[in-house]
């Protein structure tokens, strides 16, 4: 099962009265979004609405400040790709009154959650929401930075979050309801009638935890090493049980030895304080390793619920050389999941839609909207699934507005990005230089020229169409990209985008 469409309501950035709505159409999702634009209000939607383990936020905390709409305005809906329409929103009282929802604000609205037993998917939703994970940057703190000089214990992280949703088989429960059990269990007198139920408890849980931990370590390994292969390694994540401390005092009464270890080698060293030794892009591997291998030591692979993972710019502390191994995990190892991408850096957004696979991804840009209005509204635009296509629709749309300079701009950025990934779609070899911007589109053009033509092209095609990009290049793509641009006639813009249109579809990267 898959999200079809997320329409946000008067939520967070996103003012009411209308919805802005994302369709995904069942496929995962790459959004790029300005800092200030609602990429993080996307975040907080989906995190609140398949959330597990922890008390759902309050709508009426996360309705938009200025856009005077009621309270009744704000929601979030989710469409699935079996036709269910399931939302998250506040409701008239009458209309849920069996639900003994506590009132949010006056007599007649209560908030209804999508994980509340009432509602008519409920269950699919409670599912998905065990399975699913939402990682932003501040995430990844819990396994390394946030540590400082203590030993890195990842007890509390892997009990509420990574592993909380992993399904013991042997008492059908999962090890966040195993360890709530256990605490609840805590004895208040240390005699055999009170010390059995939590040692039970206990032992169930401990035994569930060294399951879980058997089926993570191989999956985080082989995770690290695809994301890090220059030697770093995770050796073990060694947990001796929680145990029951027997205190006297009742103050005293709690659970001990509630360590979860971290164990890692670089170059075959042992490192006894990884977040002091390893650089940024290295404890980020770790995170993510840890974070992705949980989610497939947790949900089952075949599995007919949503299996959500949402990933919030957490790839921030890595360059491009390291992130491009990442996209490769996600497609390899989850393609059964519906993955959410969502990032303010424009050149990896344009990079990772250009290596990710075709059909399989939604996109999506998102700008501030007009800050001089009373409750600005994003402008949501979905975009073409290849950069260059989509530069190029973009220039389109100036042209039809009148925006004859823009639309230039903009289809010569769609050229330069054409003939680059033209060069490489058809193997052309290109000078080493340390500065790979130091190219010109001309070197590219020429180097194509030299080269053999696509094998599915006729030579003649293929020959008039890289003389006729090569004119517009020269009289209207490139002039316009000066100052003092010369009036050029809107009739050669268009035609340009034409010829540079034709170009993508030749090269075989329309």
């Amino acid at each position: 099962m898959k999200i079809k469409t997320l329409s946000l309501t008067d939520f967070r950035a996103f003012p009411g009265p209308h919805p802005a709505t994302f369709e995904l159409d069942s496929k995962n999702l790459l959004v790029y979004g300005e800092n200030g634009s609602g990429k993080s209000s996307l975040f907080k939607a989906l995190s609140g609405f398949f959330i597990y383990g922890h008390t759902p936020p309050k709508l009426r905390e996360l309705k938009n400040s200025f856009s005077g709409a009621s309270l009744g305005y704000v929601a979030v809906d989710v469409t699935l790709d079996n036709g269910f329409v399931v939302p998250w929103q506040m409701a008239l009282w009458e209309a849920v009154r069996a639900w003994n929802t506590p009132l949010i604000q006056g007599p007649s609205l209560v908030e209804s959650h999508p994980t509340s037993p009432e509602g008519a998917m409920w269950n699919e939703i409670a599912q998905a929401a065990k399975f699913s994970a939402f990682l932003d940057y501040r995430t990844l703190l819990g396994t390394n930075y946030k540590h400082g000089n203590e030993a890195i214990n990842l007890f509390e992280v892997m009990v509420s979050e990574l592993l909380a949703g992993f399904v013991d088989l042997a008492t059908n429960k999962t090890i966040l309801e195993l360890w709530q059990v256990t605490e609840r269990a805590l004895p208040d007198r240390n005699i055999d009638l009170h010390l059995t139920p939590s040692l039970r408890a206990c032992a169930s849980f401990n035994d569930a935890v060294r399951r879980a931990l058997e089926l993570l370590l191989p999956k985080a390994q082989a995770i690290l090493e695809r994301l890090c292969p220059d030697g770093l390694q995770l050796t073990g994540l060694p947990f001796k049980g929680a145990r029951y401390n027997g205190a006297k005092l009742a103050r005293d009464k709690a659970y001990t030895d509630k360590t979860i270890g971290l164990e890692i080698a670089f170059r075959g060293l042992a490192i006894e304080r990884p977040q002091h030794y390893l650089n940024e892009a290295r404890q980020s591997a770790i995170g993510l390793a840890l974070y992705l291998g949980a989610r497939l030591a947790c949900a089952p692979a075949m599995s007919p619920h949503l299996k959500l993972l949402v990933l919030d710019d957490v790839l921030v502390g890595l360059d491009h050389s390291n992130r491009l191994p990442v996209l490769n995990v996600l497609v390899d190892l989850f393609p059964t999941w519906q993955v959410v991408l969502l990032t303010h850096d424009k050149g990896w957004f344009d990079l990772a839609r250009q290596r990710l696979p075709d059909g399989d991804w939604a996109c999506y840009e998102i700008y501030e909207g007009d800050q001089a209005a009373a409750a600005p509204m994003p402008i949501v635009r979905q975009t073409a699934k290849r950069p260059a296509k989509a530069l190029l629709e973009k220039g389109r749309e100036l042209l039809a507005l009148g925006y004859v300079e823009a639309a230039a701009n903009y289809t010569r950025q769609a050229f330069e990005f054409g003939l680059r990934k033209g060069c490489e779609f058809q193997k052309v070899p290109m000078n080493y230089t340390l500065d790979p911007t130091a190219h010109q589109a001309q070197d590219f053009l020429d180097a194509l020229k030299k080269a053999p033509k696509p094998a599915t092209v006729p030579q003649a095609d293929w020959v008039a169409c890289l003389q006729r990009i090569e004119m517009f290049k020269n009289v209207v793509m490139n002039p316009y990209s000066h100052p003092s641009a010369p009036n050029i006639p809107r009739q050669e813009v268009e035609d340009a985008a034409n010829a540079v249109e034709k170009f993508l579809e030749l090269a075989g990267k329309k």
